[in-house]
C-alpha cells in the first residue's frame, strides 16, 4: 500500500510542491503534518517544515514560515501555497483510508542524502495547545539533531519529561523511503524572476512590419530605441509593483511552526 501507483504520484506531487516553496539551495528537508478528529467529527491539524540551506559552512534550519520574511515574499500568497501542501497531505492519508489501511494520525517526510523518507504514526493526538508544543519540541529534537543545551531551560526541561515518557510508551510507526534525485523544479523565487525579466519583443516586431506596410513614411515608422526604451521602463515599472507586493510584515509563528 505504500508505493500503490496513487500512493506513489502524491508522493511526487508532495516534493514537487515543497521543491517549489524553498527559494534557496537546500541540503536536506524535514516535514511534520497531523491530523486530529475532533468533536462533531470536526478535522484539525498542523503541518510545519525546516530545511537546511546548502553551504560550507554550518547553517541553522530554516522554519517554513520565516520564508516570507527572509526573502521578501508576500506572506498571504505563500500561505495558500502551504495550504496546498497540507491539502496533499490530506489526500494521501485519504488514499489510505480509501483502501481499506489503518489511519495515520501524523506523518514526517525526510528528504535527505538523495533519500525520500516517510513515516507514519498512529498515536493518539491531543487538540490542546500546550500538548502539540511538547510534540514539536520532541520532534525537532528528534528529527533536526538539535542539541538539548540549544533549548531554553523550560523548553529542556519539557523534552527530558517527554523523552522519560516516551521510554515508558514508543509510538507505533511505520517507514517508507525511496531513492531519489534532486528534480530540476523552478522554485518561487525563480519563479518571480523569470516573470519580472521577460520582456515581450513580438510587439516591437508587429509595430516595425505595420511600419513596413506604409511604405517606410517616417511618420508611421516607429523609434525603435524609444519603443525597446519605454519596454524597459514598463518592466521597472512591473517590478516595483512585484516589489510592493511581496513585502511581509511579520513571521508566523516564528519560533515553531503554524497551525494552518
Amino acid at each position: 500500500m505504500f508505493e500503490n501507483s496513487g500512493v506513489k504520484l502524491l508522493y511526487a506531487k508532495i516534493q514537487k510542491q515543497l521543491f517549489y516553496m524553498i527559494p534557496e539551495k537546500w541540503d536536506r528537508i524535514y516535514l511534520y503534518a497531523s491530523f486530529i478528529q475532533g468533536m462533531n467529527h470536526l478535522e484539525t491539524g498542523e503541518m510545519f517544515f525546516y530545511y537546511f540551506p546548502k553551504s560550507l559552512l554550518k547553517k541553522n534550519p530554516v522554519n517554513s514560515y520565516e520564508i516570507p520574511s527572509k526573502f521578501n515574499l508576500e506572506e498571504e500568497e505563500y500561505l495558500k501555497l502551504a495550504s496546498k501542501l497540507y491539502y496533499l497531505m490530506k489526500q494521501l492519508r485519504d488514499e489510505f483510508t480509501q483502501n481499506g489501511e489503518k489511519q495515520w494520525t501524523n506523518i514526517t517526510i525526510k528528504i535527505e542524502n538523495f533519500k525520500f523518507i516517510v513515516e507514519f504514526y498512529y498515536d493518539e493526538l491531543s487538540t490542546l495547545e500546550d500538548v502539540s508544543q511538547k510534540k514539536h519540541l520532541l520532534w525537532v529534537y528528534y528529527n533536526l539533531k538539535t542539541p538539548l543545551e540549544s533549548f531554553n531551560k523550560k523548553q529542556r526541561q519539557i523534552l527530558i519529561e517527554e523523552l522519560e515518557k516516551e521510554q515508558l510508551s514508543k509510538p507505533e510507526v511505520q517507514t517508507y523511503s525511496e531513492a531519489m534525485y534532486k528534480s530540476p523544479i523552478k522554485n518561487l523565487v525563480q519563479y518571480h524572476q523569470e516573470k519580472m525579466q521577460f520582456v515581450s519583443e513580438p510587439k516591437l516586431e508587429q509595430k516595425y512590419q505595420l511600419g513596413k506596410r506604409k511604405k517606410y513614411d517616417k511618420k508611421f515608422l516607429p523609434d525603435v530605441s524609444k519603443i525597446k526604451e519605454k519596454t524597459i521602463q514598463e518592466q521597472i515599472e512591473e517590478q516595483c509593483e512585484e516589489q510592493k507586493r511581496l513585502v511581509k510584515s511579520q513571521i508566523l509563528n516564528q519560533n515553531y511552526g503554524n497551525k494552518l
